[in-house]
């Protein structure tokens, strides 16, 4: 037992165990046939198991007063919302709604999904990594990402970033040929999701970028240009613009430390920052960005269908709205007033999209079934993901389904995190390059979640935003414990 416990080996673990998850994210694992053998991807069994077993042995194994008040606290706070949140959520009367069924396996599998990054917070605290170990796992996670996005695009053997096929053509043709449409050529290799990778990109490319500030090596400028070239690939707007805000952003943090004399300023540097701004622009002149949110031009043509008196589910149509939602998610026959609504009353720019889409039939679904109870504790993850629905604005998203108790448990923590972080390192004056920029990334996916979606829900970012909330707080004991006031 004392050598299972022996913190050397659940380091050695949990870092392999995080160097592997974008493997457990390859979307073979959570095809129809795996999903529909296991009822749920396995990878989240995976998961569930290996964290679980870190926990209760670092529990175990250093137990103290302060740790089991916190947990005892939050584990009590957790199990009441959990039967509140049940009971209030199946009595919901779904009549005229079938679509939206509640599901207690499906909603208990979705808050172990929410609450394993808080474990991965109290494990990483625990194990306390270095810097340095941050720096080298977060290289290494890069490096995997970026070879498989890579790889597989130049091979012609990467799926589209945005559907189930596969891509036309490679890199290559992008400066040459012109046949494909942006959603032909755009990117993610083997992975399930590439709204998840992009986001998972804004914890990894920062820290690239950050280890050419401390020593630039052949194997830092190949793989922070991967990782860069594969935000590009993936052709989602968060990642295709993202790369540079985050150059710009450690471009500026990195002088602004120089000229407080934090740190010796060093053109070489810089100019390797500058020179990989240069050449993501470049290459951006090319890239396969991908626009989801196109506007009809319909107003006129639009009007003469009115006044012909032409049915709404034809003018449904008509507008470009995708049939999934008024024929199977929120049947027309069912919701007919609704449906009429959206053609006669909400203009274009607001209806045009399956994000606008998904927004109205989520804001409809609300007006009828919310109250002051659902809105505490969550209408249900369930019923949305039953109806095929679910809103990519996060933080909104789970207003809805676990209600702003869930939210504050599930949620709020990173950000409680990172307040207490950076009240820390500013009482202290102790600021520096890199902790600035791991504060950046424990922020900066919660910021973008709001546009992007599906990002604070999903292990593959919070696992490793778990990881970072986790090490910022075993660097405010550290400071604690070697007497900063």
């Amino acid at each position: 037992m004392k050598k299972i416990q022996d913190e050397r080996l659940l380091r050695k673990i949990f870092f392999v165990f995080l160097i592997i998850q974008p493997i457990l994210d390859c979307y073979l694992l959570y095809t129809d046939a795996v999903i529909g053998f296991f009822h749920f991807s396995p990878t989240t069994i995976i998961r569930l198991l290996i964290i679980a077993f870190l926990f209760i042995l670092l529990f175990f194994n250093r137990r103290s007063i302060a740790n089991l008040k916190i947990i005892g606290i939050y584990g009590g706070v957790l199990l009441a919302y959990i039967l509140a949140h049940h009971f209030i959520a199946s009595g919901i009367d779904n009549s005229g709604y079938k679509t939206f069924s509640y599901s207690f396996v499906t909603e208990m599998f979705y808050i172990i999904r929410m609450l394993l990054p808080i474990a991965v917070i109290f494990i990483t605290y625990k194990l306390k990594p270095t810097k340095e170990e941050v720096i080298k796992l977060f290289l290494i996670v890069s490096a995997v990402v970026s070879v498989i996005i890579v790889g597989s695009n130049i091979i012609m053997l990467s799926r589209t970033s945005y559907g189930s096929g596969f891509i036309k053509a490679n890199v290559f043709h992008w400066f040459f040929n012109t046949e494909f449409m942006p959603k032909d050529l755009a990117s993610k290799g083997w992975f399930n999701s590439a709204n998840q990778i992009s986001g998972l990109m804004y914890i990894l490319f920062p820290i690239c970028l950050y280890s050419l500030t401390e020593k630039i090596t052949k194997s830092r400028l190949v793989i922070t240009f991967m990782t860069m070239l594969s935000m590009i690939m993936l052709g989602t707007r968060v990642a295709s613009y993202g790369w540079a805000l985050m150059i710009v952003m450690v471009i500026v943090l990195y002088l602004f430390f120089t000229v407080i004399k934090k740190i010796k300023f060093e053109g070489k540097k810089i100019g390797c920052l500058f020179v990989f701004l240069a050449l993501g622009c470049l290459i951006m002149t090319h890239a396969p960005i991908v626009n989801t949110g196109t506007v009809y031009n319909e107003e006129e043509k639009l009007k003469e269908m009115k006044d012909g008196k032409v049915s709404t589910k034809k003018m449904l149509k008509y507008i470009g709205m995708n049939e999934i939602y008024y024929e199977e998610i929120y049947p027309y026959e069912e919701h007919e007033d609704f449906w009429k609504y959206v053609v006669y009353d909400v203009p274009a720019t607001q209806r045009v999209g399956n994000r606008n889409s998904q927004q109205l039939i989520t804001d409809d679904v609300a007006a009828t079934y919310e109250t002051v109870l659902t809105s505490t504790f969550g209408i249900g993850y369930s019923r949305f993901i039953n109806a095929y629905l679910y809103l990519e604005k996060d933080f909104v998203v789970q207003y809805h389904t676990i209600g702003i108790i869930g939210i504050l448990l599930f949620l709020v923590p990173y950000i409680v995190i990172a307040g207490y972080y950076a009240f820390r390192k500013l009482k202290e004056k102790s600021f520096a390059l890199f902790n600035s920029i791991m504060l950046a990334i424990l922020i900066l996916p919660l910021c973008i979640s709001y546009f992007s979606g599906h990002i604070v829900d999903e292990l593959i970012i919070t696992i490793y935003l778990g990881f970072v909330a986790g090490y910022l707080l075993s660097e405010c004991r550290k400071g604690k414990e070697n007497g900063e006031s």
